[in-house]
């Protein structure tokens, strides 16, 4: 009996420290709201330095994206304005607008090309008053419409063109006037326009070269449509005022020696005349050749 009741109450202690599923929840729960009623600050203080990391990393990467985007941008507008400003170029190089050639020092060369004829027609009936008048008038404009150009900027390259070749045109039928009164000495009649008919076949040939397609015969003659220039050396310019004053004082010869009584002016003058014809006759050489020889004087358009 002794021993059955130590054994019930040993089991019955034993059947005791069990813990019963309920004491399990209750523990559990005690447990999970202990957790909750944590202050927030700790969980704050544990998640906030690496947000910021991140965050700030974030920030970074995005500075540098948005200033290498920047910078794409600005080096892509660049080179668009570059692109178009080249393309512009290049098209107004192969397409050559038209130019305006109603302007004042074009209008004057064509009036001293129009008076020319008149010229040579008044020399060869020995109507030298009226020649001279006329000739006057054909040297002022040749200075006057080289300034306007060059001061209010109208230049243009049908003026490049058109005022040599007035010049030439005057000195051609100047030369072949006086020469057919026998008063210019057939050698330098024949140099002058020797010369003039050289650049005026040149003149034609760089024309005809240089002219964009398609080149037919009215655009061949439309002079609005820039295709070379031509740039007179500073001797053909000398050489063309001295060829002036040399045609002027020819035409005022008769004039000089009705009014010089004594033959030894006469005979000065003379001399003055014929050593100013070998002057006039070097530098119309001279400055001929260097039309053939230099690469400055025609430059045709669009051609670097």
């Amino acid at each position: 009996m002794i021993r059955v009741g130590i054994l019930s109450r040993t089991r019955l202690v034993n059947a005791n420290s069990i813990i019963k599923p309920s004491t399990f929840v209750r523990s559990f729960r005690t447990s999970l709201l202990l957790h909750r009623e944590q202050p927030k600050n700790e969980l704050k203080h544990t998640l906030e330095p690496n947000a910021k990391k991140t965050f700030q990393k974030q920030r970074d990467t995005y500075q540098r994206q948005k200033e290498s985007t920047k910078q794409l941008i600005a080096k892509t507008q660049a080179y668009q304005k570059e692109l178009q400003s080249t393309t512009k170029k290049n098209i107004e190089t192969i397409i050559p607008k038209h130019e305006n050639i109603y302007t004042i020092p074009n209008i004057l060369t064509f009036t001293r090309i129009a008076t020319t004829p008149v010229i040579g027609y008044l020399l060869c009936h020995n109507q030298t008053a009226w020649a001279m008048s006329f000739f006057i008038y054909s040297c002022c404009t040749d200075f006057v419409d080289g300034y306007i150009a060059r001061k209010y900027n109208m230049g243009s390259v049908l003026g490049s063109i058109i005022d040599p070749m007035a010049d030439k045109f005057l000195m051609t039928v100047c030369t072949l006037s006086l020469c057919y009164n026998s008063t210019m000495p057939l050698y330098l009649a024949t140099l002058i326009i020797g010369r003039d008919v050289m650049l005026g076949f040149m003149a034609l040939y760089y024309r005809f070269v240089s002219l964009p397609q398609p080149r037919t015969f009215l655009r061949f003659w439309d002079f609005s449509i820039p295709s070379a220039s031509v740039h007179p050396t500073t001797l053909s310019k000398w050489n063309t005022g001295f060829q002036m004053v040399y045609i002027g004082s020819l035409m005022l010869r008769p004039g000089i020696e009705m009014m010089l009584v004594d033959s030894e002016w006469i005979s000065a003058l003379d001399y003055f005349l014929t050593g100013f014809g070998y002057l006039v006759a070097s530098t119309t050489f001279i400055s001929g050749a260097t039309y053939l020889f230099s690469k400055d004087a025609v430059k045709i358009i669009g051609k670097k």
